[in-house]
């Protein structure tokens, strides 16, 4: 799964947006966005950042760069970034074959504001103080280029919640009306006495088609991601692997839980209606002409 994260095109931006401290970034000609796209705190949105000032120490090979909020023009981020490898190559230029030389791997080793651990409100609700905590630990872990920490804290929160997210597809089915029997399944996968990612497995099992998301299984996606070992993989495919078992989970325990909830309101909403009294239709009048 972290070989397949690796593989997924990078941009310029991901580097100066989300890219963790002290994490090599490799890229085959790597220069800073002039733009990037960036959540803004004071805008309390997501908005365009142009490129404010620049500044390049050749004697430790760092850049200094510096975005600002085109909306607000207020908020700012600074960057500091070193190159770390270089390449050269030669191109056609005025006077024949000239040496070129281009940037293949970045790293960033400095970052203000620093990169955010903030949890979406839903989330750390439904995961309660100390399991926010454990999440907050994980992203810090993250932010800093530690991925074994960051993947052991996530896998953790995955393993204490396993029985509540199983809970949260068994409902999610009730919600969709699959049949009884099947929910039943779904709910015995938390009884198992097995480990915590076992259980993902067997719970995985027995969803029913009408539930995957564009034909994925999220708890099956889980399992992959939280039973792999992790001893023969370097610090940034654990980075890899913890930015995906954070998206599967997050979108299970949020995104899943709340649409359920949704259904069920809606569901109730329409019993009541349909067990009440229907309006009066409005008739329409026409005024007489004289």
């Amino acid at each position: 799964m972290a070989e397949e994260a690796n593989a997924v095109q990078r941009t310029e931006e991901d580097f100066i947006t989300r890219w963790p401290l002290y994490t090599p970034f490799e890229f085959p000609d790597y220069e800073h966005p002039k733009r990037i796209s960036f959540e803004c705190s004071r805008c309390s949105k997501e908005t365009t950042w142009g490129l404010a000032a620049k500044d390049w120490n050749n004697s430790n090979r760092c850049f200094l760069i510096l975005y600002q909020c085109t909306l607000c023009q207020k908020q700012t981020i600074s960057i500091i970034y070193r190159v770390a490898k270089t390449g050269q190559r030669y191109v056609t230029g005025p006077s024949g074959q000239e040496s070129k030389y281009y940037t293949l791997q970045v790293q960033k080793i400095g970052q203000y504001p620093p990169p955010s651990i903030s949890i979406p409100k839903p989330l750390e609700n439904n995961l309660g103080e100390h399991h926010a905590s454990l999440y907050k630990k994980a992203l810090i872990n993250r932010n800093e280029g530690y991925g074994l920490g960051a993947v052991s804290y996530i896998r953790r929160v995955v393993e204490d919640k396993t029985e509540e997210l199983i809970e949260v597809v068994a409902q999610l089915a009730e919600a969709h009306n699959i049949d009884a029997k099947t929910v039943e399944e779904i709910r015995a996968a938390k009884l198992e006495k097995t480990t915590y990612d076992q259980k993902l497995r067997i719970a995985a099992t027995v969803i029913p088609k009408s539930l995957l998301i564009d034909g994925v299984n999220p708890l099956d996606v889980l399992y992959g991601l939280v039973s792999g070992g992790l001893h023969d993989l370097t610090e940034e495919q654990c980075i890899a692997m913890a930015d995906e078992i954070r998206g599967v989970f997050e979108y299970t325990f949020t995104r899943l839980k709340a649409e359920t909830q949704d259904r069920r309101d809606f569901a109730s909403k329409i019993k009541k209606w349909a067990g009440g009294k229907k309006p009066d239709p409005v008739v329409a009048t026409t005024k007489p002409t004289a």
